[in-house]
């Protein structure tokens, strides 16, 4: 396959959980026996070689491991899967290898054999630091267990964390808020990810409201006290959402947000390429059953080529989200169209202070337009 853009970033996707949260509009399922996950791995090998001879020159800077819950998998699991993709992919010197990962199901010697296995980057999900905060998001684990997390992960050797922190739960008040913050700033990992409880559909959320969410001028004012509290303690803010130590952006992110190019492994895993100018994204089946039984050797995944308008709206529904924003010139490199097509849809959002000017040719939200950044993105939306 001749390729424009070789890919340089997998994502896998590990399907199941011990509970699923009632916020969460993730693909996850509970209830995996050992017999489904032997039989998920068989697929996912499978699947890996699939991709590995679409996608023969790949030499992978990221892999992200998500789900569901992939810490339900064994290290030696995980370093088998990891060992398959060496087969049929090239990894950089300093790939970053992340896995997302629930506290109260890992101790020391556990993280010490993922590790081992070739994890260099967990992302750890928190959401909060308040037991009854925990409790009405349906979390399993203990703030205790986020401490004790934390602490073996760091005596396992791990340099590079993140954690997932949630604002604008039930109940939750501005000490509530700024506690979470200020608990999640001592651990001093490298990564936090700050962001809104939202009600997707799909979830028991959103089919049963909580009560006492925070009013939108309450949910203003968490997000400023946390923009605020990141700042002062030397977390740089270069996603909407992500804010992390200097040179410690997560990467494998960072490529999605750039649109580039990724491999997708697993249930309900989509992947994008590009082929001659022309983008694809595809998805592969979302239900674990349906996926453990496909034909890998046919490669029908729905692959659908993006048509101009949709390019022009998925490049900015994703750079958008950068504090940094983009240049003229990357986005006609990335899109193979003329950035003058959509300049007046720019100087329009320039003028409502939505969008600034940076140098020459970059364009980047301000602040105002961050906070409105869905009304940014749907000035692009396809007519």
């Amino acid at each position: 396959m001749d390729l424009n853009l070789v890919p340089s970033s997998l994502y896998m996707h590990l399907p199941w959980c011990v509970k699923k949260c009632p916020y969460c509009d993730f693909n996850s399922h509970e209830g995996a026996t050992l017999k489904d996950k032997k039989k998920y791995i068989a697929a996912l090998k499978k699947d890996i070689a699939m991709e590995g001879y679409r996608f023969p020159n790949t030499i992978l800077k990221t892999i992200f491991i998500g789900g569901g819950t992939p810490n339900l998998f064994m290290p030696e699991e995980l370093n088998d899967l990891l060992n398959e993709i060496k087969i049929y992919f090239k990894f950089t010197e300093n790939i970053e290898i992340t896995m997302e990962v629930n506290p109260g199901l890992l101790e020391k010697k556990k993280l010490t054999d993922y590790k081992f296995a070739g994890i260099n980057r967990l992302s750890i999900g928190a959401q909060s630091f308040d037991s009854r905060s925990l409790k009405l998001l349906g979390r399993i684990h203990s703030v205790e267990d986020i401490f004790l997390t934390i602490e073996n992960a760091q005596l396992a050797n791990f340099q590079n964390i993140n954690l997932d922190l949630m604002f604008g739960l039930p109940s939750q008040t501005m000490e509530l808020v700024q506690k979470d913050l200020e608990e999640a700033i001592n651990l001093n990992p490298q990564h936090i990810s700050y962001y809104q409880l939202t009600l997707e559909p799909n979830t028991v959320f959103y089919k049963q409201r909580p009560k006492n969410l925070p009013s939108n001028d309450r949910l203003y004012n968490m997000h400023e006290r946390g923009l605020k509290l990141l700042e002062a303690a030397n977390y740089i803010r270069y996603e909407v959402s992500a804010f992390s130590k200097i040179h410690e952006e997560c990467q494998h992110n960072l490529n999605y947000w750039t649109f580039g190019d990724y491999i997708a492994v697993g249930a309900g895993a989509h992947g994008k390429y590009t082929i001659n100018n022309n983008v694809y994204r595809y998805q592969k089946p979302s239900l674990p059953r349906a996926y453990i039984n496909t034909d890998f050797k046919k490669n029908d995944f729905r692959s659908k080529k993006i048509e101009q308008t949709e390019i022009i709206f998925d490049f900015m529904l994703n750079n958008l989200r950068l504090i940094s924003g983009f240049t003229e010139t990357y986005f006609e490199d990335c899109t193979d169209i003329s950035f003058n097509i959509i300049k007046q849809k720019f100087v329009k959002l320039q003028r409502l202070g939505l969008i600034q000017k940076h140098g020459v040719d970059c364009w980047q939200p301000t602040a105002l337009g961050l906070r409105f950044l869905d009304d940014i993105q749907v000035e692009f939306l396809p007519q």
